[in-house]
């Protein structure tokens, strides 16, 4: 099987190191940033170690494959979409692991589909880390095929069924914690800097949210803000002041504090008649219900 990268960046490198271990004989590349002043002399750099095959064009990229795999950016995925159309045929595997939206994954469905099969890949772990063998989620109606195929590779994919976008609506959820989970500790970690409890900072965090199970933890934080969101405001108003004149950015907190006041205003803690609900998901539901 022949592999082909659109975008040889630092995705597209690691997953075809691991590849080439694994046995995969050729693998193709093709990057418009090759003659970038910046970028260009690390995706050089790159092709030659691994000994990958750097096409000139897109089209020459395309013949030459049997998997395409789209790895450059979210921005430019649909556009790459609508260039690489015209070059590929019914036998071929087009994957998107572009981190965009379900839509722009169903856009791209819309310009692929009739002419190969597309598959929308959402990569849920660390790349570098995992190489080809990162946790993959897969759907449209290429996934069962893309499946097959990379089970024979040692790739880690996981169908989730045959619609464009469902795969990244499960990453966008997932990234929606991730990132600003990422956000957050920043935030946390740059005050508690200030007043050099870093490490104590670091015990408590990891005692709180590791010391259960998650749901367990949802379930006591979610019910509880529920009904206290009000109160939680006021806390905030006190973190961001804290935040404010140790001259620490505040972003995260004054994003929290509005999160609370959402919950306020919909008078959540009124829909339970004040009483804590049983489960995180009646609170899910209780947004979703008043937020209409």
């Amino acid at each position: 099987m022949k592999v082909g990268f659109i975008g040889f960046g630092e995705a597209a490198y690691h997953i075809s190191s691991g590849l080439l271990e694994d046995g995969v004989e050729q693998i193709y590349a093709f990057d418009v940033n090759v003659d970038h002043p910046s970028f260009g002399s690390i995706i050089k750099k790159r092709v030659e170690e691994l000994k990958v095959d750097l096409a000139t064009t897109l089209e020459d990229l395309i013949k030459h494959t049997d998997v395409v795999i789209c790895a450059t950016s979210a921005k430019f995925a649909k556009s790459i979409a609508k260039e690489a159309v015209p070059f590929l045929t019914d036998k071929q595997i087009y994957v998107d692991m572009n981190a965009t939206s379900p839509m722009v994954k169903e856009e791209i469905a819309d310009i692929i589909q009739d002419q190969c099969q597309f598959v929308d890949a959402a990569v849920v772990e660390s790349i570098p880390n995992f190489k080809h063998k990162v946790p993959i989620l897969v759907s449209g109606k290429g996934a069962s095929g893309f499946i097959q195929l990379s089970k024979k590779i040692g790739m880690n994919v996981t169908v989730i069924n045959d619609q464009p976008g469902s795969a990244s609506a499960i990453k966008m959820a997932r990234s929606t914690f991730m990132k600003g989970f990422t956000a957050l500790l920043l935030e946390t970690l740059s005050i508690s800097n200030k007043y050099n409890v870093d490490e104590l900072i670091m015990e408590s965090i990891n005692e709180s949210i590791t010391s259960k199970p998650l749901k367990i933890t949802a379930n006591n934080l979610l019910t509880r803000t529920a009904i206290h969101a009000e109160r939680r405001v006021a806390e905030m108003d006190e973190v961001i002041k804290t935040l404010d004149q140790s001259n620490v950015d505040s972003i995260m907190s004054q994003a929290t504090k509005e999160k609370l006041m959402y919950l306020v205003h919909l008078e959540v803690n009124k829909y339970f008649d004040f009483e804590q609900p049983h489960h995180y998901a009646e609170v899910v539901d209780a947004i979703n219900n008043l937020d209409t």
